[in-house]
C-alpha cells in the first residue's frame, strides 16, 4: 500500500518552515494521541502516520532525502535496485562514479528492520449483524487464505477490527503489518443508527394524534405498547430508554427515539368528508 506524501499528511506546504511543520505535528498529534481516542484504530493509524512524517520533514537531512527521492530514498530495496536513476543522476554516470556515491549512500543510510505496513479490508454488515455481533469469513488481499473474524456486538461505521501480523511482510526479520477489516452498514428499512442510538420514523393516525391513543411500535427485537398524549404533532420524538445499542466495551445502552409521523389518509368516503368538513367549521 502506498504511503501518503509527508507534507499532506501534516497538512503544510512543501516551503513549510521548522516551526510550522512542528506546530502541525503538535495540533494533530494531540487530535489522534491514543490516550485521547482509546480503541479507536483508525485514530492511531493517523496518529503513527503523522509521527512518521514529523520523524522525516524535522531532520533536514532526512527531509532533503525525502524532497529528492520521496519515499523510496528510505526503502533499502529500492535503493540497492534501482541505483536511484533520476536524470542528470547517479544512474546517468559512469560505474566507478555510480559506485563511489552509493557506497556513501549506503554507510549513511544501513537498512534497518521494518514492522510490515497494514492491509484493510472492507467489510458490508446489516444492522443487526452489527448490534449484535456476528462471525465472517474474509479472504486475506492477494492471496487463497481465509480468516474468521469475530465481530463485536456495538460496531459501528467506519470502526475497525484489528487482526495482528495478517498485513504485509516486514523487512529482515521484521513482525508483519496488521489485517485492519473496516465496517460499513447496510441502510436499515426501519432504523437509523447515531452512535449508540437508535432512530425510528412512526405513522400516527389523525385521530390519535388528535385524541390521544395507544400505539403499537417496533423495535429491535420485538413491539412495545406506548400511549401518544393528545394534541400531538408531526415531528414530536419520543425516548425510550435502554432500546438503543450496547456499547462494546461496556453494558450502557442507547436509546430508541420515535419521531411521529401524522398519517394522512388517502380515500375517504363521503361521510367522512362530510364528518371532517363539519369539524373543519367547528375549529
Amino acid at each position: 500500500m502506498s504511503k501518503r506524501d509527508c507534507y499532506e499528511v501534516l497538512g503544510v506546504d512543501k516551503s513549510a518552515t521548522d516551526v510550522e511543520i512542528k506546530k502541525a505535528y503538535k495540533k494533530l498529534a494531540m487530535k489522534f494521541h491514543p490516550d485521547r481516542n482509546p480503541g479507536n484504530p483508525v485514530a492511531q493509524d493517523s496518529f503513527r502516520e503523522v509521527k512518521s512524517s514529523y520523524e522525516i520533514l524535522s531532520d533536514p537531512e532526512k527531509r532533503q532525502e525525502y524532497d529528492d527521492f520521496g519515499h523510496q530514498a528510505f526503502d533499502p530495496s529500492h535503493r540497492a535496485n534501482s541505483g536511484f536513476n533520476r536524470q542528470g543522476g547517479f544512474g546517468q554516470s559512469s560505474g566507478d562514479y555510480n559506485d563511489i556515491f552509493g557506497d556513501m549512500f549506503r554507510q549513511r543510510h544501513q537498512p534497518r528492520p521494518e514492522k510490515g505496513s497494514d492491509l484493510r479490508y472492507r467489510i458490508k454488515l446489516t444492522l443487526e449483524e452489527a448490534v449484535n455481533g456476528c462471525q465472517k469469513e474474509v479472504k486475506l488481499p492477494n492471496t487463497e487464505q481465509f480468516l474468521k473474524v469475530t465481530i463485536p456486538a456495538g460496531i459501528d461505521e467506519g470502526q475497525s477490527v484489528r487482526l495482528a501480523n495478517k498485513g504485509n511482510p516486514g523487512t529482515l526479520g521484521a513482525e508483519n503489518g496488521d489485517l485492519l477489516v473496516e465496517i460499513n452498514l447496510i441502510k436499515h428499512a426501519l432504523f437509523d443508527r447515531q452512535g449508540m442510538d437508535l432512530h425510528c420514523l412512526i405513522p400516527v393516525s389523525f385521530p390519535t394524534a388528535a385524541l390521544g391513543g395507544t400505539i403499537e411500535a417496533p423495535t429491535f427485537d420485538g413491539h412495545i405498547s406506548f400511549k401518544i398524549p393528545k394534541g400531538t404533532q408531526a415531528g414530536r420524538k419520543f425516548r425510550i430508554k435502554g432500546k438503543g445499542i450496547k456499547a462494546i466495551k461496556n453494558d450502557v445502552k442507547g436509546d430508541l427515539i420515535y419521531e411521529v409521523v401524522i398519517n394522512t389518509p388517502t380515500s375517504l368516503t363521503e361521510e367522512q368528508e362530510n364528518l371532517l368538513t363539519e369539524l373543519a367549521k367547528t375549529l
